[in-house]
This record gives structure tokens, C-alpha cells and sequence, in this order.
């Protein structure tokens, strides 16, 4: 049989089509498995950490709802913690400063003398608005005098009786958690922020007025998602497999700096007996939120990076604000940019 020009593109179009469904066929087939495997990997990951932590959040509604509960708590942290200095609360003695607007709960290293001294004269000062500033620190012998005398001055430091390091970080936030509630201080927001962040406290304000309620479980800031732990024990932040035995952590807002109400502090307060502390403190906050249902939501404005005065007109905080003079210098920039774009506001 001879096959003319016709019979032969006839063929060969009809061959080329074949191929084409096959090699479709076969690429539909590798996605849905890829599909199938990256929703697997997700169940078990979500399975195990459910089942570990499952019963957190019926023994914080059981606590809500008797005041006790028969399960036996893994630690005492938030009943055990022993004070060296405690601010003083009278910053502000009339009716209208009853309830502050914002809690500025300050985790400073022992050493930060001048970071601390910049905070006070910039961001950390009450102005206009009803600002409680109280830094949190540990201990250090070779200084412990020099501190007692700047929390006589200043009337603002907390500071728990375990050594200034890095490791206990996460006590800072847990103790000062248990503080607060112990406290009674009343406030609308709660903020925990590193001493070399730089704040635009009115913008900060105006979020939390707008985004977070009185009751809302929920805390802001720049969110992670996805961070994997680090295993390599020369990291600053290394953390076992014994430690947390996942290969990837629950969302978490970067420890440098986060809002949330009253209640979440609370809430917090309850479920940390009853859960495992761990060394990576942003981290940890982040497996208490997932456990006990608080939200987290990503606010971009929260920069993970330095950003100038002249930038902070329109953002919250940023981070690496390590020297007195630069935090000094920027929030002059900061509060000249805000004064201009008030008259030009006003004029037209």
C-alpha cells in the first residue's frame, strides 16, 4: 500500500496527538500524587502535634468554668517566680489614667543601660497617650547595683531572680505574663517588644483600637509560617529533637514584637502549667496560641527589618535600634516628618 502526503501528516498528527494525552495523562498523575503526599505529610504532622497537646484547651474551659481542674500541671513557673525589683505603679495618679492604653513589657538585656535610656526618652515616654513602660530583666551580679539604683530613679524595672541570658528569654515573657495577671494593671493592650525596636506608638494604637477587642483571642504582628527548628547545636537557637521532636513550628509572631488584650495574657497564664516550655520563646508563644485556639495575624507593618524614622511615619516598629544615639536621632526624624504632615493636613 502506498500512503500519499496526505495520509502520511494524517498519521502523524493523529501519533503526535497520542503522545501529547500521554505525556498529559502523566503529568496529571505525578501532580495529583504530589498533592496527595503534601496533604498526608500535613494530616500526620497536624495529627501528632494534636495529639500530644489535645487536651489543653478543655482543661483551660475546665479551670474557666470550676476554678481547678484534676489534671496535674507539668510546672509552677507561673507561681514560682521570685522578684528582685518591682516597678512602681503610680506613673500616673489621676482618675483618667485608671486604665492605661498600652503596656509596654520591655525584655531588656542587663547590660542595655543606654537602650533603656533611649526608650524612656522617645517611644517609651507617656505623652499624650497612657503608656505604661516597664522593662524585664534578669539577673547579673556585676551589675545588680547599678540597677537597683536605676530602678530607684526610674521606678520601671521588673526584674526576675534567674541569670541574664539568652536561654532564659522565654521566662521573661512567661514570669511577666504571671506578673501582669498578678498585678491587676489595668489596660486595654499588652506589648511585648525587644529594647532595640523603635515604636510609632500612635500607629500602634490605631491598630489596636481598629483590629483588637477587649475579648478577641488574638495576637498581632508579624507573623512566621512554615520556620523549621534549628538543629545545629552551634546555632544561638537550637533546640533537640527531645526539645520539640517536629520538623516544622505552628505560626508564630516574631518575638521582637506583638500585641494582644488582657484576656489572651490571661488565657495564656493558664495554659502555661499544663504545657512544656521550651528555649525558643517566639516559637513557644506560638505553640500556646495554636493549643489554646488564640488567632495570630500577620500585620506587615511590624518590620522584621531597620527602617528610618523618615519610614516609621506609616509603619509600627522596627528592629536594631542598638545605639542611643541612633534611636535618638531617628525618632527626632520620626516626630518632624508627623508635625509636617499634621500642618499640611491641617491647611488643606
Amino acid at each position: 500500500m502506498q500512503f500519499t502526503m496526505f495520509d502520511y501528516d494524517y498519521v502523524f498528527t493523529k501519533h503526535q496527538i497520542q503522545r501529547n494525552k500521554k505525556r498529559i495523562l502523566y503529568f496529571l498523575c505525578i501532580l495529583v500524587i504530589i498533592i496527595y503526599l503534601s496533604n498526608a505529610n500535613n494530616k500526620r504532622e497536624n495529627y501528632h502535634f494534636d495529639f500530644v497537646y489535645s487536651n489543653l484547651s478543655r482543661i483551660i474551659a475546665e479551670i474557666e468554668k470550676t476554678g481547678t481542674t484534676s489534671t496535674k500541671p507539668l510546672n509552677n513557673l507561673t507561681s514560682s517566680y521570685r522578684l528582685l525589683r518591682n516597678p512602681r505603679h503610680q506613673q500616673c495618679q489621676s482618675e483618667s489614667c485608671l486604665t492605661f492604653d498600652i503596656i509596654y513589657l520591655i525584655k531588656s538585656a542587663v547590660l542595655n543601660f543606654s537602650q533603656r535610656k533611649a526608650i524612656r526618652e522617645t517611644w517609651g515616654k507617656d505623652g499624650d497617650m497612657h503608656i505604661l513602660t516597664i522593662f524585664i530583666l534578669g539577673y547579673s551580679g556585676s551589675v545588680q547595683s547599678l540597677i537597683e539604683t536605676e530602678s530607684i530613679i526610674h521606678g520601671d524595672i521588673l526584674q526576675f531572680d534567674m541569670q541574664d541570658i539568652y536561654d532564659n528569654l522565654v521566662y521573661k515573657t512567661v514570669f511577666s505574663i504571671a506578673w501582669l495577671c498578678d498585678s491587676n494593671i489595668n489596660t486595654k493592650y499588652v506589648h511585648f517588644v525587644d529594647d532595640d525596636r523603635m515604636i510609632n506608638s500612635k500607629n500602634l494604637l490605631k491598630l489596636a483600637l481598629k483590629n483588637l477587642h477587649k475579648f478577641d483571642m488574638k495576637m498581632i504582628g508579624y507573623k512566621a509560617n512554615f520556620e523549621k527548628p534549628y538543629r545545629r547545636k552551634n546555632s544561638k537557637w537550637y533546640i533537640s529533637v527531645t526539645d520539640y521532636e517536629f520538623d516544622v513550628w505552628p505560626p508564630y509572631i516574631i518575638g521582637g514584637t506583638m500585641i494582644t488584650n488582657l484576656h489572651v495574657i490571661k488565657t495564656l497564664r493558664e495554659g502555661i502549667p499544663f504545657s512544656k516550655v521550651i528555649r525558643i520563646e517566639d516559637a513557644y508563644i506560638g505553640i500556646l496560641a495554636k493549643l489554646l485556639s488564640i488567632s495570630l495575624e500577620h500585620n506587615k507593618h511590624f518590620t522584621p527589618f531597620f527602617i528610618s524614622g523618615y519610614e516609621l511615619i506609616n509603619k509600627i516598629s522596627s528592629p536594631d535600634y542598638r545605639s542611643y544615639n541612633t534611636m535618638k536621632r531617628e525618632w527626632k526624624v520620626l516626630n518632624s516628618v508627623s508635625n509636617l504632615t499634621i500642618r499640611r493636613n491641617g491647611n488643606s
